[in-house]
């Protein structure tokens, strides 16, 4: 089968850059980041997160063929901010938001756990919750 193995489509070859820049000679703060070994998840998030930013003009990608695993992200920004420093800003914030939504996730998924030993819903686990009567029922 003429199909490319699995595991291409996550490892980044060696001596290859997982981002590449590449300024546009055309157009006055526009520039390519070239991603590797990614696909519309983080095209999609990332581009949403750049159109936040009021200094962003245009925040685009495309996925040049579905057999090559990369996103080309094109940004073109205002003369107060270059798209260096958009993306950066973009992937610092994505990044805070993400560990934002994995703590509240980790955190309310603690507290159901929780509610349920104490309701006694789980059976496996043993009640480490005071009875209303105050006693463990352990």
């Amino acid at each position: 089968m003429n199909a490319p193995d699995r595991y291409e489509r996550f490892v980044v070859p060696e001596g290859t850059k997982k981002v590449s820049y590449e300024r546009d000679t055309k157009i006055i703060n526009a520039a390519s980041f070239t991603i590797e070994r990614e696909d519309h998840t983080v095209g999609n998030i990332l581009r949403m997160q750049l159109h936040r930013d009021p200094h962003v003009l245009f925040a685009g990608y495309k996925l040049p063929h579905p057999l090559q695993y990369k996103i080309i992200v094109r940004i073109h920004t205002t003369s107060q901010s270059s798209p260096m420093q958009a993306y950066n800003q973009a992937i610092t914030d994505l990044d805070k938001e993400l560990n934002h939504l994995k703590d509240v996730f980790e955190r309310d998924s603690f507290r159901g756990a929780l509610a349920a030993v104490y309701l006694g819903c789980n059976k496996e686990t043993p009640n480490i919750l005071p009875s209303p009567s105050g006693y463990s029922s352990i």
